[in-house]
């Protein structure tokens, strides 16, 4: 019978093993900093000779969100032929910043550490065909000739060569052709083919290791004398080792298992899939429809769906403003330490859980002439007894000169989303609400200088983000005051096509950007900064129902009081679309489970759910 000493040595053995196999590479790796990235690329470049595939992204970005499932899809169908890569820009603006990211997503396509390609936007047609290319010409290109394919080639096809070299000059040909094969070999094999008539040594696909973990570093070679390396040679002998090392041992990779796992867990993207609507499998007339994907909206869609009326979200996966919010999330009840783009995922999954149905499409046109109300996307109609809007609101602008030529080029209205490219640098934010307050303490946390630019003398804000902003260091305000103008100038661009070197003109804003006026006194300025971040408020998205439906004069569903119920029956509006003064992510949801509730009770008085009950 084994002793305790044995079966404990057994044992961490065992346990030694498992760790040293469980881990794996994820799909897709996240890069956490600049260093990890120009690794990556290098290691690809000079090691593996796969592509690399980058998504620039950001958590509030919606298309970026949108692409997400199928970039995760690609890397798994091109396991092992190309590698595939995410760079959070809010997290790692390093990178972002040194490849000039402007717009989310961006990809960009790397192969044998040259970039091949560069877009923006979610095409994900583009991306297939060109990660194809890539992986094609990789596949070409990595190849090997060994030391005795060239030496045979030599002697059968220029023995006078041979008897000027010996095996020292031909190891220096394929050294110089590059160690262990690629772009080098087939360059060779090419330049041989020409000189020797189409002639050229045999080859074979170059041995590209595994993905490596983190660091993407090789194992320790051999030392020279055929012994261990050095690293190897630090670690305990598990079948010399006593107890206390092995459990030292033990304790050590586990600790590193943790880490990686970690890692591995933040890196593969966990974007779930929802239920997608099929009208296939979906009766001719939904029960209700759902328009917005918010708080409101999903609210609305959780109550619904627990209700049974199965109802379908129609809307791109955006989850409204609170999506582009980085900011963590402090006032809604019941939620601590998280964002507003992780609190919209849980409303997604939540609903998805309960039963409903989502359907990705932008809504163009709604038809409330006619029983049942049609929804029209670009690619989908919809018939519905009931309908939800909760499509909520979109940035207002200043409408001043130079603001519509300038955006991209230093005007903006996402403090999340092109906050990084000004880190460091002086920025200005206009308004006095709570979205500037929000994105004043933002762009804080980056930026060298924030200066808020208000045309009144208070800020409308709530107190609690009013006083936050005007107690900190790094922001200051100027009252009273205006923007009347954003100037700027053109300039040249040089774009890199695949044809030729190009130039394009684009718009970007001088250093002294702003030009404003103090109310009280008419004095005009120029106030000089990098960047400005217009934050006036919102205009709701109703554009598509005007006419059908009673709105005010700035376009919000009007509601009859104390319910969602608007002018036309079966149609109840929720959140921001209706709500023009308190626009919270919480009245928004609120109104969206009441909104739900409404819809149950009215199609219950209709008769419709009795009916479809009835059909089932």
């Amino acid at each position: 019978m084994p002793s305790r000493g044995a079966l404990a040595l057994r044992t961490a053995a065992v346990l030694l093993l498992a760790l040293q196999t469980a881990h794996s590479r994820p799909l897709v790796r996240n890069v956490k900093d600049h260093n990890e990235y120009k690794k990556l690329l290098k290691h690809h470049a000079e090691v593996t000779g796969l592509p690399v595939i980058v998504d620039f992204y950001s958590d509030g970005c919606g298309p970026c969100r949108m692409v997400a499932p199928v970039f995760k899809q690609m890397a798994e169908q091109y396991k092992d032929k190309a590698v595939f890569a995410k760079v959070d820009i809010n997290r790692n603006y390093q990178t972002a910043s040194a490849e000039q990211i402007r717009s989310m997503p961006t990809f960009k396509l790397f192969l044998f550490g040259k970039k091949r390609d560069e877009f923006s936007g979610a095409d994900t047609q583009r991306l297939n065909t060109m990660t194809q290319q890539l992986i094609r010409e990789s596949e070409a290109k990595n190849i090997e000739v060994t030391f005795e394919a060239l030496k045979s080639f030599y002697q059968e096809h220029a023995p006078e060569k041979m008897m000027e070299m010996d095996d020292k000059k031909l190891q220096d040909i394929l050294d110089k052709a590059g160690k262990g094969g690629g772009p080098g070999h087939y360059g060779l094999v090419k330049a041989l083919k020409q000189k020797y008539k189409g002639k050229a040594p045999k080859t074979r696909p170059r041995a590209v290791p595994k993905q490596e973990t983190a660091a993407e570093k090789p194992a320790s070679p051999p030392s020279p004398r055929g012994g261990a390396s050095k690293q190897e040679a630090n670690k305990p002998n598990l079948h010399l080792a006593t107890v206390e090392q092995l459990e030292k041992e033990l304790s050590k990779r586990r600790e590193e298992e943790a880490a990686k796992k970690a890692e591995a867990e933040e890196d593969d993207d966990d974007t779930p899939s929802f239920p997608i609507y099929d009208r296939k499998n979906r009766s001719d007339v939904e029960n209700v429809v759902i328009i917005g994907s918010g708080p409101a909206g999903l609210s609305a869609a959780i109550y619904a769906s627990r209700a049974g009326l199965k109802p379908v979200l129609v809307a791109p996966p955006m989850g409204g403003q609170l999506q582009g919010k980085g900011v963590g999330v402090e006032n809604y009840p019941g939620v601590n330490d998280t964002t507003g783009p992780n609190l919209v995922h849980g409303m997604q999954e939540q609903a998805a859980h309960f039963g409903t149905v989502f359907l990705q499409e932008l809504v163009v046109s709604v038809d409330l002439s006619s029983r049942p109300f049609r929804v029209r996307t670009n690619e989908t109609e919809v018939k519905a007894n009931a309908m939800i809007m909760a499509t909520g609101a979109d940035s207002r602008w200043l409408g001043v000169p130079g603001e519509y030529e300038h955006r991209g080029g230093g005007v903006s209205s996402c403090a999340t989303c092109d906050g990084f490219l000004f880190a460091d640098q002086d920025v200005v934010v206009i308004g006095g609400g709570d979205t500037a307050m929000e994105d004043a303490l933002v762009l804080a946390r980056t930026s060298k200088t924030v200066t808020v630019i208000h045309r009144r003398d208070k800020f409308r804000a709530s107190k609690v983000l009013a006083e936050r902003v005007l107690s900190h260091e790094k922001i200051k305000v100027v009252w009273d005051t205006e923007v009347i103008e954003f100037i700027g100038k053109r300039v040249r661009k040089s774009i890199l096509s695949k044809v030729k070197k190009w130039e394009v003109e684009a718009s970007r804003l001088t250093s002294e950007q702003i030009k404003m006026k103090n109310k009280k006194t008419g004095e005009e300025s120029l106030f000089p900064c990098t960047a400005a971040f217009v934050a006036i408020g919102h205009d709701p998205n109703t554009k598509f129902v005007q006419g059908q439906v009673d709105m005010d004069s700035n376009g919000y569903i009007k509601v009859v009081a104390g319910s969602t119920r608007t002018s036309v029956e079966g149609l109840f509006a929720a959140g921001d679309v209706a709500d023009h003064v308190y626009r919270q992510a919480v009245t928004s949801a609120g109104t969206g489970a009441m909104a739900a509730l409404d819809a149950e009770r009215w199609l219950s008085e209709q008769g419709f759910c009795s009916a479809a009950a009835a059909a089932a």
